[in-house]
């Protein structure tokens, strides 16, 4: 649809009286088809024409040459009006979704790079719900800037160094646990979370518990034999079960590069900070001066020597641009992160990293959940956080109780469940601009009904249906256009005609929710086609199929690039 309204913007600059930049700004889409399928206003041409924007458009409407594809321009009230033919539409868009497949309204390779840091979760930890939205965010992302045109580089970088691990550490000694090989290979991850737990409980009633952990880790930086070797069970034990979660919720990586990973670079870092006179002391603390910027001192190294977030990911950003030349690189961590984020990237650019203006936070909201009855986020310390574990298994179990009601025989049936919950819960969180709050509510989630995951789901399972039942593929020389030009069949035509500039809006903003309004509208459209012009046994059986294949090629894709599992039976 973007190339008629470039077209369009040509046509009028051919005039001499928009220019095609002018055009294209004002060129919309008017909510009733009645008026049109795109609209002009011409009241910015009243004052240096000194004509009534009324007589302007009566005059555009007879000089403008109509671009192929458009049946007529009409003149409304200062408003020119563009119609599309009908059949052109069907024919050129059903072909190339035909020709594509589901790479329709894919861009081709624009030869950039963009790094993608997202999910990021510690190590120690069981991924709690919260952690869903950076990991289904970052998911998404990734793969519409790939069918933007971009190379990616998925990146996990696991929380995995810091005082934390001095925490555990403590904490693990405290208790007289075995530290075999044997035993520390069969550590599991909840057994870390529980000792997380109990640290944070104990440490309020001895409060010297903190300094021992900081010395803990002051000794796990500097390299005690002793201590790496539990720093690696742990990191162990909580990958294993890291990469179940992620296999259910069907997100990949291309690198685990954790903060520990950057250890060996940090030296550098420090050394140029200090050479460029940047890093002076405050309070005991190395930090970087942004007075200019009006933020806060950069902290960048404590007095024991222990180094922090900022200086593992001044190292990080160093390393990536080295290592790929991102042409962008994207942070995908909740907007409290914001403050740290600015902070890093000027401190960068007080070293003359030029290319920290590639750099972006991609802040999200957060996810709410009712905790004695009241909105909030759960934290994993305090053990108050639904584990991600536990809701995924929730809502399969919710899903294969309608499974069970409605199709009982139906094979695979545990699998397309947990797959049919995955995108419920996924899908509810993509919905919506990213840094709105989510509030998680069982039974909206869940609903067959509205704006939810199973509705768009239930759609593409139609589609998938009807084609079965078919059971062949229509051929292109057997489709007869004018039997698509009805108003259900051009409204169905006319949306999914608009994928490619669906993903590229979507990537220019940072925002799955604009796929996911998306697949939505092509549920919706398509719903209302299927339930109004009968396809199988009807007289237009071939050319309708046509479009019902044509359809559920582009909504799977869809469902693919927001991260959910496109279903075709339920």
């Amino acid at each position: 649809m973007n190339s008629f309204e470039a077209q369009i913007a040509a046509a009028l600059e051919a005039t001499g009286t928009f220019s095609a930049n002018a055009a294209l700004k004002l060129i919309s889409v008017p909510p009733d088809t009645t008026h049109g399928n795109f609209t002009i206003p011409c009241f910015s041409l009243a004052k240096t024409l000194r004509k009534a924007p009324k007589i302007i458009a009566e005059e555009l409407a007879a000089q403008v040459k109509l671009p192929s594809g458009l049946s007529k321009v009409e003149a409304v009230n200062g408003y020119l009006n563009f119609f599309i033919d009908r059949s052109f539409l069907a024919k050129s868009t059903l072909e190339a979704i035909d020709a594509k497949g589901l790479d329709y309204g894919h861009a081709d390779s624009n030869g950039k790079v963009v790094c993608i840091d997202f999910s990021s979760p510690n190590i120690g930890k069981e991924l709690a719900f919260h952690h869903l939205r950076s990991t289904m965010i970052g998911n998404s992302l990734s793969r519409i800037y790939k069918a933007a045109g971009y190379k990616v580089e998925r990146i996990n970088h696991l929380g995995d160094w810091g005082t934390a691990f001095g925490k555990l550490i403590v904490m693990y000694l405290r208790e007289n646990r075995p530290t075999d090989d044997a035993t520390l290979d069969s550590l599991t991850v909840k057994e870390l979370n529980i000792l997380y737990a109990s640290f944070s409980k104990i440490s309020k009633e001895e409060p010297g518990l903190e300094d021992e952990a900081r010395a803990a880790f002051t000794k796990l930086e500097q390299g005690d034999e002793f201590y790496r070797k539990l720093w690696t069970a742990f990191r162990a034990a909580t990958l294993k079960e890291l990469n179940r979660i992620y296999d259910m919720l069907g997100v990949s990586f291309d690198h685990y590069t954790g903060e520990s990973f950057f250890e060996d670079k940090i030296p550098a870092i420090l050394d140029e900070l200090r050479e460029k006179k940047l890093m002076v002391k405050s309070q005991e603390l190395d930090v970087v001066m942004l007075d200019e910027f009006d933020l806060g001192p950069c902290l960048i190294r404590k007095s024991d020597g222990s180094t922090l977030y900022a200086t593992r990911d001044l190292a990080a950003a160093n390393y990536r641009k080295q290592e790929y030349n991102f042409d962008k690189c994207l942070y995908v961590v909740d907007l409290g992160q914001a403050l740290h984020f600015k902070q890093v990237f000027h401190v960068l650019k007080k070293m003359g990293r030029e290319w920290y203006k590639d750099m972006y936070h991609i802040p999200f909201g957060v996810i709410l959940q009712l905790v004695d009855g009241k909105w909030e986020k759960g934290k994993t310390r305090t053990g108050t956080a639904s584990l991600l574990r536990d809701v995924i298994e929730a809502a399969q179990k919710k899903i294969l109780e309608f499974i069970n009601e409605k199709n009982p025989d139906l094979e695979n049936k545990e699998i397309i469940a947990r797959e049919i919950g995955v995108s419920a819960i996924t899908f509810n969180d993509l919905k919506n601009s990213r840094l709105k709050d989510v509030k998680f509510d069982w039974d909206a989630v869940m609903s067959f009904e509205g704006d939810t995951g199973p509705y768009v789901q239930n759609a593409h399972v139609r589609l998938c249906s009807i084609m079965r039942k078919a059971g062949y593929a229509v051929k292109l020389d057997e489709v007869d256009y004018a039997q698509l030009q009805d108003d259900n069949a051009y409204e169905l035509i006319k949306v999914l005609a608009r994928k490619g500039e669906k993903i590229l809006a979507a990537c220019n903003t940072d925002e799955p929710s604009v796929l996911a309004q998306y697949a939505l509208e092509i549920a919706e459209y398509a719903h209302r086609f299927i339930h109004n012009d009968r396809v199988l046994g009807s007289a237009e059986e071939k050319s309708r199929l046509f479009l019902v294949q044509a359809t559920q090629i582009v909504l799977e894709n869809v469902l693919d690039l927001l991260g959910l599992f496109p279903i075709r039976q339920m």
